[in-house]
């Protein structure tokens, strides 16, 4: 921008020439005419340059950042602070800003490059990225996606390279050796299978920790596996190893299933067992209780009255050995042999006569 003083220099300027230019002899040689001089305002001067000075700065002071944006405030080379979206203010001739934009997922494909994204979506290999060794010394493929974005502005400005190229080929090459740090760490059995989602999670904050060292700026997103398998070569080899892992899990879940079925039948049969021998143990102790209690009112009616007692015992053990046996009790005296013969007592008591007159 031309300095102001400048143009006004140059406005003095032109108007000297032009009046010098009216001294001349454009009436001839005659009388000379009057003539209309500019006389120079220093008044209007001191009006011009204010508002000048204002146009100036709300021209080069205030911008605007972005939706989605932060602004890096540069003042003499060094960062100021880091402006919000919307209207901010710097110093016009002292501030430089740079617009970042802090929102946009960036991303990253190893191991391939899609050409088209369709649909349908095309791709091309790049083997020499997705070949990796694992600790067992054997090569896996992976085709993975890296995703940042600008974390802290200041670091991501100042730290990273300004040209694009170097900067992306910068925050490629730490992650790719990152993972394949991680990787080098994992048998390939365990790569392909139960370790993919470990590996992707120690894989992000490794390469999280790395950037971070080197003050980048950079936030990792996210580091997800496309494909993981192995060479071309032994691809056979390893779906019939997956085949025979999938049929081991299977009958392993089978076995367990059935394993627990029986536990549970069992479990289940012990349980009775152990309620019913319970309640047989509750019932005898009852009985045996009962009994002791009999036993205990029968000793002491047994020492008021023992020929009581032992008749009533006789006549219990006899209706137990003799359940059809028809006892009469006969007071014995001199009316006993009125009782005689037996068989209208039989009759009476609605039984039939013994037998053999018995």
């Amino acid at each position: 921008m031309r300095n102001i003083f400048d143009e006004i220099e140059e406005l003095y300027e032109k108007t000297r020439r032009r009046d010098k230019k009216s001294d001349g002899g454009d009436y001839g040689g005659g009388e000379e005419q009057p003539r209309r001089r500019f006389s120079f305002s220093f008044g209007f001067l001191k009006l011009l340059l204010p508002a000048l000075l204002l146009v100036v700065i709300a021209w080069q002071g205030f911008y605007i950042v972005p939706a989605g944006s932060r602004g890096v405030v540069f003042r003499l080379g060094k960062v100021a602070h880091v402006a919000n979206q919307g209207m901010n203010f710097k110093l016009p001739l002292f501030d430089q800003v740079t617009i970042l934009n802090t929102e946009q997922i960036q991303r990253f494909e190893y191991g391939y490059r899609t050409v088209q994204p369709g649909p349908p979506p095309t791709y091309a290999d790049r083997p020499e990225e997705s070949k990796m060794l694992t600790g067992d010394n054997k090569i896996v493929e992976i085709d993975w996606v890296l995703q940042y974005q600008a974390g802290t502005p200041e670091e991501y400005v100042v730290n990273l390279p300004a040209d694009q190229w170097a900067r992306e080929k910068l925050i490629r090459d730490v992650a790719e050796s990152t993972l394949r740090e991680v990787i080098a760490s994992r048998e390939l059995d365990d790569v392909l299978t139960t370790e993919k989602e470990a590996s992707q999670t120690e894989a992000k904050m490794l390469i999280q920790e790395k950037l971070n060292t080197l003050k980048t700026g950079v936030f990792i997103v996210a580091v997800q596996f496309q494909d993981v398998n192995p060479p071309k070569a032994v691809q056979a080899a390893f779906s019939e190893i997956n085949t025979a892992r999938a049929e081991r899990e299977r009958l392993i879940l089978e076995a367990d299933k059935y394993s627990n079925e029986i536990l549970s039948k069992a479990q289940g049969e012990s349980e009775r067992i152990l309620n019913e021998a319970e309640a047989y143990k509750f019932r005898r102790i009852s009985l045996a209780e009962g009994e002791a209690a009999r036993i205990r009112s029968l000793n002491a009616a047994y020492r008021e009255n023992p020929d009581l007692v032992l008749n009533n015992l006789w006549l219990e053990n006899m209706e137990k050995v003799w359940p059809k046996l028809k006892v009469f009790i006969v007071d014995v005296g001199e009316n006993a042999v009125q009782l005689l013969p037996l068989e209208e007592f039989f009759k009476s008591a609605g039984a039939g006569a013994p037998e053999n007159g018995k």
